[in-house]
């Protein structure tokens, strides 16, 4: 049975100019573990021994992050974890096993010395999923700013970083505590990558206003237009908050947006991983703009459902992601998540005449 739902958008009607729209006014879809190339089959042949279920929720790999954004993915995210001192990732457990076992799969070129490197890496799990179309956070953003350029005028790509640390299986390596200092080598190293006219940051959405949530409750986001060509950060845990804002009030100077909790001055992207959350539609409508995640789970997917997909794209969540973009569908299933023509206008925050002008 073909699961994949397209979402077309009548044109009949008068375009509102285009001027006129907000970045939260449309809707789009994006992918969760953009990075993730998936386990090896030696790797994924120990894992399963070891823990089925976490094998069969790991049983997918996405495209290249250019093939994700040429398909029309316009949000990514990235798990990134500290590393300050370079090659605390640079011995996986799995690797090792799945060598000990002779089913070991050589890491891509240039693996090896960039993992000796100080700076954020990008990985799934430590030790066990550690296979990435780019390995650190600085490699990823020169993807996409490689893309950008070669697409001008493209609607703005976010992209969601998920700060990970915490204690590991007896046996595993221990990530690095997230600190503030790490929330300020985030922000370096997104500034190496991007020209501050290259991003839409928390200080442009806020303006002349006291607080970003003034701001985007009071005048609404920049003008889509204004936006194009452009990168938007947003951060993934509300844990981290005090550790980014501490020194930034409102985000002063920051580079990304924090997974805000309504009615706090930072408070203007909100992480609503539920699609089935009733609030969903009334934060839409104040001006927040909201990420949801339109899978239920590795079994709700392989058995076809598609109550959470189909309630996200309905709930005017303005970024849809999944792990099932498009025609890459879940295997065993015709599961997948996608909007005709990359992009609609926002089902309850936007004009209702309103069309969105490519390019996409």
């Amino acid at each position: 049975m073909r699961n994949l739902l397209v979402v077309t958008v009548c044109c009949c009607l008068p375009a509102l100019a285009q001027e006129g729209l907000r970045m939260n006014q449309i809707q789009f879809v994006g992918t969760h573990n953009s990075y993730h190339a998936g386990l090896a089959p030696g790797e994924m042949a120990i894992l399963s021994k070891q823990n089925p279920a976490a094998a069969e929720s790991l049983a997918y790999r996405h495209q290249p992050i250019a093939a994700q954004l040429d398909a029309g993915a316009r949000q990514l995210e990235l798990d990134i974890y500290g590393d300050a001192q370079g090659s605390l990732f640079a011995d996986p457990l799995f690797l090792r096993l799945a060598a000990k076992e002779g089913t070991a799969t050589p890491m891509t070129t240039g693996w090896a010395e960039a993992m000796k490197k100080p700076g954020l890496k990008v990985l799934h799990v430590s030790d066990v999923d550690i296979r990435s179309h780019c390995w650190t956070l600085v490699s990823c953003l020169q993807m996409v700013k490689a893309w950008s350029k070669a697409h001008p005028g493209h609607l703005p790509i976010y992209i969601q970083l998920e700060n990970k640390d915490g204690k590991p299986r007896d046996g595993f390596v221990t990530p690095e505590t997230i600190t503030k200092a790490t929330m300020d080598t985030m922000d370096a190293e997104i500034r190496s990558v991007f020209a501050p006219d290259e991003v839409v940051t928390p200080d442009v959405v806020r303006g002349k206003q006291a607080t970003l949530e003034a701001a985007v409750l009071q005048e609404g986001w920049p003008l889509l237009d204004s936006a194009r060509g452009k990168v938007v950060f947003v951060l993934d845990q509300e844990r981290i908050t005090p550790l980014y804002t501490d020194g930034h009030p409102s985000l002063r100077g920051r580079m990304a947006f924090t997974a805000g909790v309504p009615g706090t001055p930072d408070a203007a992207f909100v992480k609503k991983n539920n699609p089935l959350d009733k609030d969903i539609e009334e934060l839409v409508r104040k001006g927040y703009l909201v990420r949801t995640m339109t899978d239920g789970g590795a079994k709700a997917v392989k058995a076809g459902e598609t109550t959470r997909r189909d309630r996200a794209i309905q709930s005017g969540a303005q970024i849809l992601s999944t792990d099932y973009p498009y025609d890459w569908k879940a295997e065993g299933a015709g599961y997948s998540v996608a909007i005709r023509g990359t992009v609609r206008c926002n089902p309850v925050n936007g004009p209702k005449s309103c069309v969105v002008k490519g390019p996409y």
